[in-house]
């Protein structure tokens, strides 16, 4: 089993940000190790990783989460769209 796990704030209005929480396992539960949001999905997975970088947090939470990105967008968190 994963250390973390991803879940997800999805509001009922479309103009709200979608919210990515990063759980992690490891402590009393819930415990929420960092949060992400945008306007969708994708997004808010990116957020996060960019906190999480910027932060320099545990290395297997920012390769957990650019894992999960990638898996949902088909590339890795960072690389150029274009």
């Amino acid at each position: 089993m994963d250390r973390f796990a991803v879940e997800w704030l999805v509001p009922a209005q479309p103009d709200r940000l979608i919210h990515a929480m990063l759980l992690d396992r490891e402590r009393p539960a819930p415990h929420v190790f960092a949060v992400g949001h945008g306007a969708d999905k994708g997004h808010a997975l990116l957020n996060l990783w960019a906190t999480l970088k910027q932060n320099e947090v545990v290395a297997e939470a920012i390769d957990y989460v650019a894992a999960v990105y990638t898996r949902r967008t088909g590339r890795a968190p960072g690389e150029s769209t274009g």
